[in-house]
């Protein structure tokens, strides 16, 4: 079996390092797989790490959203490869995707990673709907994601597969010879208690309260400290939130980060403040997280009840600085639970999100359609 997925990129976030285990997994699995990268401004760093990862990509320029020539490539390029299944992601993509693969005749899959808002409006809902009517399937990485598809008639409700990101426990497993020399290189004192975010810096992704919880929780533990894995539009903003809130050494900044094995390792624990707008679909960080054996404070909001328990971390109401501090708090006083917190998340990680899971569902469902 061939598949070519295909996905516009300007960076590396959550869908993009999800591609990043799927597609070497689904790999080793006997499916011949292909990344067709739509580039735009800053894409190379996904096309230079999905060929470091094995996988053969072609890169083509984006354009704009709407590109009559990227159908064209796309056409071009499936014709080259010629798969069975033309697997698109995020609605750029899609559109230019799922209208090649129907162009030459080739079955068409498309997951939704979000519940972005601006499917409820034009032209963005007709695009959508669109899709949904070209691809044979529409994958949904969560319930809550499956939910907006059904509720903005985004895909059949028949066509509709949930299939959560999976992820390889043994991959972000560590001991403590490598949690010591991690928290050693970010200058983190044995006694420190070290709060990660790992995302991108935009609106939505909850660091600008975030940033003031940890500051609270710092004036009455003077040890809890602050680590930001991620780069983008609001680091100048952030920075001088930080100057407000935080005392000087509370909060590094640490910029992108390609291999987040060790920035988790170094961590205590992982915050996930997302606010409701945002349209999280999934929260790959949080599953990093408890694959690391790290709990997770997350705000209660979207996919993030199906990923983070209180059996694993804790869940908060979204924009609350107070409920943030307050569970960083909990955390920092009691070693012992975090402990407890993490094992379960490990264990967790291991049983509902393993990645041979998400590669037989994946494989499942480009039977179902060829």
């Amino acid at each position: 079996m061939k598949a070519l997925h295909v996905q516009r990129a300007k960076g590396i976030g959550g869908s993009e390092r999800h591609l990043l285990t799927l597609l070497p997994a689904l790999g080793r699995s006997g499916v011949d797989v292909r990344m067709c990268v739509l580039n735009a401004p800053g894409g190379d760093r996904f096309v230079e790490a999905m060929r470091d990862s094995g996988v053969e990509v072609a890169s083509l320029p984006a354009g704009p959203d709407l590109n009559p020539i990227a159908v064209g490539r796309l056409v071009a390029e499936i014709r080259r490869f010629r798969p069975d299944i033309v697997h698109t992601h995020l609605v750029h993509a899609d559109v230019h995707g799922q209208l090649a693969a129907r162009a030459v005749r080739v079955a068409g899959v498309s997951s939704v990673h979000g519940t972005p808002a601006f499917y409820s409006r034009e032209p963005f809902r007709s695009a959508g709907r669109l899709v949904g009517r070209l691809a044979r399937r529409r994958i949904a990485i969560s319930e809550h994601v499956a939910d907006f598809i059904r509720t903005k008639g985004l895909g059949p409700p028949d066509r509709i597969r949930v299939i959560p990101y999976g992820i390889d426990v043994t991959a972000l497993q560590s001991d403590d010879g490598a949690r010591r020399e991690a928290r050693t290189s970010l200058n983190l004192a044995d006694d420190d208690f070290a709060v990660g975010v790992a995302s991108r810096l935009i609106p939505g992704k909850g660091h600008d309260v975030l940033i003031p919880a940890v500051g609270a929780a710092a004036r009455e533990l003077g040890n809890v400290r602050l680590l930001v894995a991620g780069d983008g539009p609001e680091r100048a903003v952030l920075e001088r939130l930080v100057e407000q809130h935080c005392a000087p050494g509370t909060v590094t900044f640490l910029g992108f980060v390609a291999d987040i094995g060790p920035f988790m390792h170094a961590c205590d624990a992982l915050a996930f403040p997302t606010k409701p707008e945002l349209s999280e679909g999934f929260g790959l960080a949080a599953l990093e997280a408890m694959a690391a054996g790290r709990p997770v404070v997350a705000s209660a909001v979207g996919s993030l009840p199906e990923v983070v328990d209180e059996t694993t971390g804790r869940l908060v109401p979204p924009s609350s600085v107070d409920a943030l501090a307050s569970a960083i708090l909990e955390l920092a006083r009691d070693r012992a639970l975090c402990e407890r917190l993490g094992v379960n998340g490990a264990a967790r990680a291991r049983t509902e999100f393993p990645l041979e899971k998400m590669v037989r569902s994946t494989i499942e469902v480009y039977d179902e359609v060829r």
